[in-house]
């Protein structure tokens, strides 16, 4: 009886050490033929947005490494109109999910316009193939000197509507703006129209037509320091280093529960970051890992890093993994049923 049971003891190890080999050789097979796939292919990268924007300055950058990770060649399809909704769907619908066509798009702007149901939107943000983020930014309540506004409380305390300014309604700073108002219950007018940040920053500093608005920090430290613009709060929920005394919108109590479901939704779209790159719905799971991978060490690159540092820009790289999460995260925040009414604050209530 012993020598049968230490027999079943002998042939239950020897399975346990067999199928370990047999998972790591599979492992290592499965790594290695999503490897010698890409050699020598080419990878086509579309960007929904015109030559010369900011994701296309990233992209030109990113190119050499990611050849190096994937051993492909890389090659940029721009795909310009309807700000970003028509290279995003074509990259949805029209492209086979073989491994050899991403994109790199802006993900805000996808998931604002979708959430607001609009036209041109012909695809699920949560459907695609998330391959990695390549980066977040920092954005600023900015206050002109002339409003007086040093905090979130003054602001609430306003007795006029506060005048603020942005691109359009589909604009993160517009999305930022409404939230906040809601939020926080401000007394809110956002005027749309301006060309640019670089136009609207103006108008804020010469505290005429504009009392506030929320932008990028790149570039305006400066008008921080000579006391043209007042830093009230960092947008998300954490502080910049750079100016560590401003706090972060999450540090302020919202009005109700209704007002922090706001700010949460808010924080989960600065926490998706700016630019990601994505494949078709339906891209092997072999061939996402091994894109995500070459994309989270291309971002590594000392060199890379350099670029960055003086083009003022942080990589922040995030495994696609997570960024399909914090994407459902949102679905959860604003599901469908609640659209209308979050459609109404975001594109009609302040403007």
């Amino acid at each position: 009886m012993r020598n049968r049971m230490r027999l079943w003891m002998i042939v239950f190890v020897l399975a346990v050490f067999f199928v370990g080999i047999t998972g790591n050789e599979v492992a290592s097979q499965t790594e290695g033929s999503a490897e010698a796939f890409y050699k020598g292919k080419v990878i086509k990268m579309i960007l929904p947005y015109s030559p010369g924007d900011g994701i296309d300055t990233w992209v030109r950058a990113l190119i050499p490494y990611l050849e190096k990770h994937t051993g492909a060649k890389v090659l940029v399809d721009y795909m310009p109109g309807a700000g970003g909704l028509l290279g995003a769907g074509h990259l949805y619908s029209a492209v086979k999910p073989n491994g050899l066509t991403v994109g790199a798009l802006q993900l805000t702007g996808l998931v604002t316009s979708e959430m607001l149901e609009l036209q041109g939107v012909k695809f699920e943000v949560e459907k695609f193939s998330y391959i990695g983020r390549i980066d977040v930014v920092w954005r600023i309540l900015f206050a002109s000197k002339a409003s007086g506004f040093k905090s979130i409380e003054d602001m609430r305390k306003a007795t006029k509507p506060i005048r603020w300014g942005c691109t359009s309604t589909t604009s993160a700073s517009a999305v930022d703006i409404a939230v906040m108002s809601e939020a926080f219950g401000l007394k809110s007018k956002i005027t749309t129209g301006y060309k640019g940040s670089r136009e609207y920053m103006t108008a804020v500093m010469a505290g005429r037509e504009l009392d506030a608005i929320s932008a990028y920090i790149p570039g305006y430290e400066k008008y921080v320091q000579q006391g043209d613009l007042t830093m009230v709060a960092v947008q998300g929920n954490r502080r910049f280093p750079d100016f560590p005394q401003v706090p972060a919108i999450s540090e302020f109590q919202p009005l109700n529960p209704e007002g922090k479901k706001l700010l949460d939704l808010l924080n989960v779209l600065i926490d998706a970051g700016r630019y990601v790159v994505v494949a078709p719905p339906g891209l092997s799971e072999d061939n996402r890992l091994f894109l995500e991978k070459a994309l989270l060490e291309t971002l590594k690159e000392p060199q890379l890093l350099d670029w960055a540092k003086k083009s003022r820009v942080t990589a922040s790289p995030l495994p696609g993994t997570e960024c399909k999460k914090l994407v459902n995260r949102l679905s959860e925040i604003a599901p469908k049923a609640e659209r209308p009414k979050l459609k109404y604050i975001l594109t009609e209530k302040y403007f």
